[in-house]
């Protein structure tokens, strides 16, 4: 047997499904990562999800709108814990459940979101949700609670199930926006059409409800979007969003799931804060290769 047919045999042996009779077991690769997912995933329950995180900003946040007080501070450095970095619509949505829910429950309520999120994106498959947890930046994920998970499902469903999808995704952070350039791009004039109306629907609304707030974010946007501190790479966010609107427009010309997989990677670079948790958007790519695009065949 040739060294090519023996690596070739080797990789179907550990990624192909065992038949046993008429049985059918899971990947030996599947399981091993899923494992080491298992594992990961009980280490960051038992150290971190007795300790506020992320969420916590989200709740504290809305809170304030509620309660009429600001909800950004300009004068705080990136990565402060418990900072409102987001676009105002985030606050709001949440708003109406700080008044029944207290934030140690929006952090459990949060936690199970996310490990959620996790199971739609692995086709509700528990070994490849936990499979995915063996990715570093999945596993951080869940540590810091950040809303990426969410960010990736928005992204599948606007690729999957309707463009409408990319409106809360650009609500909850600025970069989903190139979704309607990717639609531009793709010649897809009227769902482009349809989400800018709607999209800007929700913005005028917005700003209707908190003009104040959304003062305070173009400040913080001009006083902390062009800064590199926020990066893993030392280039700023301004730059980061032109690369990835370059990307996103490539990606509109790509026919099919290497176009889909380009999107994806361009949201990533143009993410506001790139840090490892952003790297957790890439396993969007997962059940957009697993599944046909809309329109083709029904989703897998």
């Amino acid at each position: 047997m040739s060294v090519r047919r023996s690596r070739a045999f080797a990789r179907r042996a550990l990624s192909d499904p065992i038949v046993v009779g008429r049985l059918t077991l899971p990947p030996p690769v599947i399981v091993g990562l899923a494992a080491i997912g298992a594992v990961l995933l009980l280490v960051v329950a038992l150290s971190r999800w007795a300790t506020p995180s992320d969420e916590h900003a989200y709740w504290l946040a809305a809170r304030h709108l509620v309660d009429g007080l600001s909800i950004y501070d300009i004068a705080l450095p990136v990565g402060t814990p418990y900072a409102y970095w987001y676009p105002p619509p985030m606050a709001q949505a949440f708003a109406p459940l700080t008044l029944f829910l207290s934030d140690i429950a929006f952090t459990a309520l949060w936690t199970v979101l996310l490990l959620g999120c996790l199971l739609f994106l692995a086709n509700r498959r528990l070994l490849v949700a936990l499979a995915m947890i063996a990715f570093l930046p999945v596993a951080v994920e869940p540590w810091y609670r950040n809303v990426h998970l969410v960010l990736a499902v928005l992204i599948v469903l606007a690729l999957r199930r309707h463009p409408l999808f990319w409106v809360p995704a650009a609500a909850i952070k600025i970069t989903p926006v190139l979704g309607l350039l990717y639609l531009l791009a793709a010649r897809r004039y009227r769902e482009a059409l349809l989400v800018g109306v709607i999209g800007s629907g929700v913005l005028v609304l917005s700003v209707l409800i908190s003009p104040g707030a959304w003062a305070e974010f173009i400040q913080l946007v001009n006083t902390q979007g062009s800064s590199a501190g926020a990066s893993l790479i030392p280039i700023p966010f301004p730059v980061r969003l032109l690369v990835a609107a370059v990307v996103v427009i490539v990606a509109g010309r790509v026919p099919g799931r290497r176009g889909e997989i380009l999107l994806v990677v361009a949201l990533v670079i143009g993410n506001p804060t790139l840090w490892v948790t952003a790297l957790s958007l890439l396993v969007a790519i997962v059940p957009l290769m697993a599944s046909p695009r809309t329109g083709t065949a029904a989703p897998a």
